[in-house]
């Protein structure tokens, strides 16, 4: 019997999770990736108890276990490590062609429970062709005599194998389709349609929550329909957030009962997850927004779906109206959320450090107790977490909060790699870190393109300097009627933090102009023959124009001019920092202090 190091890569990440325009395609290619590589993690355990090093689990009979929907479990990440003892490579080979059968046949059942809640039929043979080949399986082994029995040698050398693996394509003929000329899914273009020619009115299309000519593979219905859909919460619940909160019990209490309605209707899902957090209003939210029940209330040919939507109407209507009576603006919900997206820093470097097995569990174990506590750190800042298995997170949070998690998550990492490192002797500036990507954009974007933004937002704070590389936050705000902000600060930069929190809180506030941010873009274009000056009297230039124009500025309402602690801070911010880059936190800020639409200038 040999000693055999193996991986096992499995996805793709694009097409299951990556490929979404609603809420529930992000959730569900999280959670169908995470079952197929679970049953495959589970399949080498049965094979071969004891033999997983990535992911190490206290009780893998328990954590193994098919989910039936998304929970506050860890995720299983789509790369697994293994030791096991076989006789030859090629008994290797068939162990990973079991476990990836396994991944397969996982994502088979939960199409078949789709299609089974779906309660209609689809086009048999495009599903089969489909259903088989949307999971690919890398796999790579080395045997510890050929590395004279180093584990950081076979380690190495494994990853080698599995880069050059993945790098080499197979290239097999796509199996012919009976029906030519299919429409391709919407979610990505890739495949072909698996639905029949139904009729708009077909009730299935609203269960699948099909757009106007929106159509769907084998993977997309999955995506709509596998899982407990009350687990997930949508994207537009999220924004809604901090606006709900805002209304007293008795206010939360008629909009709930005012909601109920819609959902028997196929108008709104409900939201139950998350430990209930979202129970002052358990459902989408979506309706909350004029523009969406507008919209709803047109399309609506049933007497009882139009019944429920202008009772809605009615009770928001006259919820806003108490609140302004009261004195307690509240005006229409900020339609604008955030994607958080994380990733660890140096980890290739921290994983190559181990010298044994034992080593290389111990870190596999403090990865998973992070992502075990992901969930819980997510949901104290009022958002839920989609994903988060090893040093990967991706989370739904409402703007409010989404730095501050944003922080939280980076000290909870540091703080589960510290002891280990620690005995690893690594020096502390070579520890792993956390860097974060928020993603900002309207709930009406496509899932996948607020998804790309919170990937470059967390590749902008990887950083692409050797100075200031990793362990940083960026924020890439997406304006529906504008271009793409991003704001950058490594988590060691305290004072840009404590800048961006007291201009935030200053929106909030009513202290700030909301033209602020503009005035000093005006500023910036008519000094731009300075840009690049950095001496003395360019640098009074610019000192005298922004404090003529924090002078200047007014209040909300214009009834008073801006605090003296807050000019000093924008003038002292505007010293280390571009007027240009200063505007766009500016713009960022009031952003993030948005509770309602009128905050950010929107109408609803």
């Amino acid at each position: 019997m040999e000693r055999f190091l193996v991986t096992l890569s499995l996805g793709p990440v694009q097409s299951l999770i990556g490929a979404a325009r609603r809420t529930r395609d992000l959730w569900c290619g999280s959670y169908l990736l995470s079952e197929a590589v679970r049953a495959a993690a589970k399949k080498l355990h049965d094979r071969h108890p004891g033999c997983l090093i990535f992911p190490h689990l206290e009780n893998p009979k328990e954590d193994l276990a098919p989910q039936n929907g998304p929970a506050d479990a860890a995720n299983i990440a789509n790369i697994l490590r293994v030791e096991v003892s076989l006789p030859d490579a090629a008994a290797v080979r068939s162990l990973c062609d079991e476990a990836k059968a396994s991944a397969v046949s996982r994502l088979a059942e939960l199409g078949d429970q789709a299609r089974g809640k779906l309660g209609r039929t689809v086009r048999e043979e495009v599903w089969q062709a489909q259903v088989s080949d949307i999971l690919e399986g890398f796999a790579a082994w080395v045997s510890f005599a050929a590395v004279a029995d180093d584990y950081a040698q076979a380690s190495r050398r494994v990853r080698e194998i599995l880069g050059a693996r993945k790098a080499t394509r197979n290239f097999q003929a796509c199996e012919e389709l009976v029906v030519e000329g299919l429409p391709k899914s919407s979610l990505d273009g890739a495949l072909e349609t698996v639905l029949p020619k139904w009729p708009a009115t077909e009730r299935a299309r609203r269960k699948l929550r099909l757009s106007k000519g929106e159509q769907l593979d084998a993977l997309g219905v999955t995506k709509r329909l596998a899982g407990q859909s009350e687990q997930f919460t949508a994207y537009s619940r999220i924004a809604a957030d901090s606006w709900i909160e805002q209304l007293s019990a008795v206010q939360q209490q008629r909009l709930r009962a005012a909601y109920e309605p819609l959902v028997p209707l196929e108008l709104a899902t409900r939201t139950s997850g998350n430990g209930g957090i979202y129970s002052a209003l358990p459902f989408d939210a979506q309706m909350l927004y004029e523009f969406r029940l507008g919209n709803a209330l047109s399309q609506a040919s049933d007497p009882s779906e139009k019944e429920a939507l202008s009772g809605l109407r009615q009770c928001i209507k006259q919820i806003v109206q108490e609140q302004t009576d009261a004195g307690k603006s509240v005006g229409k919900p900020v339609p604008y959320a955030a994607i958080l997206k994380a990733d660890g820093d140096r980890m290739g470097a921290f994983l190559s450090r181990a010298d044994s097995v034992d080593r290389a569990r111990q870190i596999s174990r403090a990865l998973h107790e992070f992502a075990l506590h992901v969930p819980e750190v997510v949901r104290k800042h009022r958002g839920h977490a989609v994903y988060a298995g090893g040093d990967d997170v991706l989370a739904l949070m409402p703007l409010a909060q989404a730095v501050s998690c944003s922080k939280a998550l980076a000290e909870k990492f540091e703080n589960s790699l510290s002891e280990i490192a620690g005995e690893m002797n690594i020096l502390h500036e070579d520890r792993p870190t956390l860097s974060v990507g928020l993603g900002v954009g309207h709930f009406m974007e496509p899932l996948g393109a607020l998804r790309d933004r919170a990937e470059r937002a967390e590749h902008l704070a990887k950083g692409d300097s050797t100075d200031a590389q990793r362990n940083a936050l960026a924020i890439a705000l997406g304006i529906r009627s504008g271009a793409e902000l991003c704001w950058r600060n490594r988590w060691s930069d305290d004072e840009a933090f404590k800048a961006l929190d007291q201009m935030t809180a200053a929106f909030r506030n009513g202290e700030l102009p909301t033209r602020a941010a503009y005035d000093l873009r005006d500023i910036d274009l008519r000094l731009a023959w300075l840009r690049k000056d950095d001496g003395s009297t360019a640098q009074d230039m610019r000192k005298a124009e922004v404090g003529r124009m924090l002078d200047r500025a007014r209040t909300k309402g214009g009834s008073g001019q801006v605090p003296k602690e807050l000019q000093e801070l924008v003038a002292q911010r505007a010293q280390v920092q571009s007027l240009r880059d200063l505007a766009d936190t500016l713009i960022i800020a009031r952003w993030l202090s948005a509770r309602t639409a009128s905050d950010i200038g929107e109408r609803t």
